[in-house]
């Protein structure tokens, strides 16, 4: 994340670096097959090899096992040989690396240089909203009891655990692949804001309604945003509904939860009843805010549909339901770079400009057009994916350097197979 500053007319670059080596991490318990536990990268060949004392841990190369083994594997390898045939919850064993390294700055002080950038007493922790909330005290307390088993004698005072436990839940997040599959947990301490009551952080998938990036903040981190999208009404357009006359294209503004009202057009003076907002309201209250990969495409077909007849284009819940669909089916029969371009243009209205998802959206229209022979139109959209990787992720990194050739083959007209 980057926030500019001006100083004597001149531009300064602020970069607040986040998410680079996280304190903890894991990969979690039903990913542990199909990801190196270290690296969490799918290995060469699918192969993994296991741990051969614990047999849980697996690792694509002997490399990724001394890593690991030296890191955070030693200690709770042990502790799994201990409870066998048990498996401890994914969040208990990501709860015990984290006592583990607590500890261990306890007794020898940051000798990692863990805390470089950020004390791990410095994080907020929300104890006593956690305390008066009754479904997470008592979540804490079956986790406590959960950990106890696990560590047995090495097992912390009950407080002690609290302070850990309410930290990690309040500034841990979960790890994706590059396709939205969650396969890990991390904690972070690497966050290095000049100004933090200026410097926002996305704790949350940004690609939702003000509504919905509202209700799991509040709900998980006590908090109500007031970054510059959540405060700029102009964001409402992506819970916007269609005029009730059919041949009109204006977008109706409403948000999931503002007051029903009857809506005059501003284009074609058709009256939309209050009744209507109503149910409008209500379809996106119960459409899914996200998707899993066995999601049946038919169901989201059929979502899709019902959505449309309400809903206008630019809704962020649209744009969903067809971005579910493109990723279930990888087509939308004839309309497949008509849907692209409109994904695209709703998550420029969600994303930062240099934000990756765009560039991911990008390399797909830019794959479809190469596939119906129309390389010279993929050519503006590979550049652009090049710029926002060069920006998101840096010069050497192999989305970079794979888009890069791309664009360098499309531009050169350099023979090349669609497949190449």
């Amino acid at each position: 994340m980057t926030k500019a500053k001006m100083l004597d007319n001149v531009i300064y670059q602020q970069r607040i670096r986040y998410f680079d080596e996280p304190f903890a991490y894991i990969c979690i318990n039903n990913q542990v097959n199909n990801y190196c536990s270290y690296c969490l990268r799918k290995p060469d060949k699918s192969i993994l090899y296991k741990c051969s004392k614990c047999e849980f841990a697996k690792y694509c190369n002997k490399e990724c096992q001394r890593l690991a083994w030296k890191k955070h594997h030693r200690m709770e390898c042990q502790r799994l040989v201990m409870v066998y045939p048990n498996l401890p919850l994914t969040e208990v064993l990501f709860l015990s690396r984290i006592i583990d390294k607590v500890l261990f700055i306890e007794q020898n002080g940051d000798k990692y240089k863990w805390e470089k950038d950020r004390k791990w007493n410095s994080l907020i922790g929300h104890e006593d909203d956690i305390r008066n909330d009754e479904l997470k005290y008592v979540h804490f307390e079956k986790i406590y009891e959960k950990m106890a088993i696990f560590r047995k004698d090495e097992m912390i005072e009950k407080e002690k655990f609290y302070e850990i436990f309410c930290k990690t839940t309040i500034n841990s997040h979960a790890i994706h692949t590059n396709a939205g599959d969650e396969i890990g947990l991390a904690l972070d301490l690497e966050t290095n804001a000049s100004d933090i009551h200026k410097a926002f952080i996305s704790y949350i998938d940004i690609g939702c309604s003000r509504y919905q990036r509202q209700k799991v903040l509040k709900l998980k981190w006590y908090f109500d945003c007031q970054c510059d999208r959540c405060m700029d009404p102009s964001d409402d357009i992506l819970t916007s509904i269609r005029c009730m006359n059919e041949q009109c294209d204006e977008a109706l503004i409403i948000t999931e939860d503002s007051e029903p009202v009857n809506i005059i057009c501003r284009k074609c003076k058709q009256i939309t009843d209050e009744d209507h907002v109503k149910k409008c309201q209500q379809l996106m209250l119960n459409l899914p805010v996200r998707f899993s990969i066995e999601s049946k495409a038919e169901n989201i077909q059929e979502k899709l549909n019902e959505a449309m007849k309400y809903l206008h284009s630019k809704n962020v819940y649209v744009t969903r339901l067809k971005a579910a669909l493109l990723y279930v089916t990888g087509t939308l029969d004839d309309n497949l770079l008509f849907i692209q371009k409109s994904v695209y243009e709703n998550y420029r209205l969600c994303f930062p400009r240099s934000d990756r998802h765009l560039a991911y959206q990008l390399l797909q229209i830019a794959k479809s057009h190469i596939e119906k022979g129309e390389r010279k139109e993929a050519i503006s959209y590979a550049y652009e994916a090049m710029c926002i990787f060069e920006v998101c992720f840096g010069l050497n990194h192999p989305y970079y350097l794979q888009t890069l050739a791309l664009w360098t083959f499309l531009d050169k007209n350099i023979p090349k197979t669609d497949n190449n």
